[in-house]
């Protein structure tokens, strides 16, 4: 065995850098794993699985915007990783890519995504994850309720907030996000038409109505599940002026 190979290859402390971390999870994929009953269900989530692999691949491409956006697929889980000091990202550069994922799984896939995106210390290298903000992202996409939507950290939009204070930036991360009336979260405007979203024909969105409708018939009686999309149908509506 080549123990010189082993050592050079073993996680090193300089990589372990200060980052805007996301951690996003698909909902209801547990329910779907649980109930495969046949080849039809096995494709829906291998499927979805395989777009969520080869939209990674698509972000980590050497000579992009994206260059130091490192993206692991968990199951049902994303990680996003951008240096914070990088010239080349920013807060909203991760943003909009979370945006654009969350949107994407929505019309494509009918699918909805929670998540939480932070800073702080992290080693994220040949698909290894862990450190400060990687911990933190996780443990706060678990407390931050039902609702699906990626809450921004307080500490990232009053970041923003300075900055926008000091210098004019035409863009910035808080042209991306909203906060939620009922808890005072921020979190991404992913129904914000953006670039080619900007061209969204109305049979798009009328197509993203029936699908809250739906669903809010079918658990109607199921308050658990029914909370999640009456939170989605009052988002929607809030959305009607970007197209007036």
């Amino acid at each position: 065995m080549n123990t010189n190979f082993i050592i050079s290859s073993l996680p090193k402390y300089d990589d372990y850098i200060d980052c805007m971390v996301a951690f996003v999870d698909i909902l209801g994929f547990d329910s779907l794993s649980r109930n495969i009953q046949s080849e039809d269900d096995f494709n829906k989530i291998g499927n979805l699985l395989y777009k969520l692999k080869e939209t990674a691949k698509h972000f980590d491409v050497e000579d992009t915007l994206f260059r130091n956006l490192n993206v692991t697929a968990i199951s049902d889980s994303l990680i996003f990783t951008m240096p914070f000091h990088d010239p080349n990202s920013s807060p909203t550069t991760l943003a909009l890519i979370l945006h654009w994922i969350q949107y994407m799984l929505l019309v494509s896939d009918e699918k909805l995504i929670r998540g939480y995106m932070t800073r702080g210390r992290v080693y994220h290298k040949d698909n290894i994850v862990f450190g400060m903000g990687y911990s933190e992202a996780y443990r706060k996409e678990k407390e931050i309720g039902h609702a699906p939507r990626i809450v921004i950290d307080p500490s990232l939009v009053k970041e923003a907030e300075a900055a926008i204070l000091k210098a004019n930036f035409p863009d910035h991360i808080l042209n991306y996000i909203i906060q939620d009336s009922c808890d005072g979260y921020y979190f991404i405007d992913y129904l914000k038409p953006v670039g080619i979203q900007a061209e969204i024909k109305k049979e798009q969105r009328d197509k993203i109505k029936i699908f809250v409708q739906a669903k809010v018939r079918t658990y109607s009686d199921n308050e658990k599940i029914l909370r999640k999309y009456n939170w989605l149908s009052n988002y929607f509506s809030l959305t009607d002026r970007y197209y007036e």
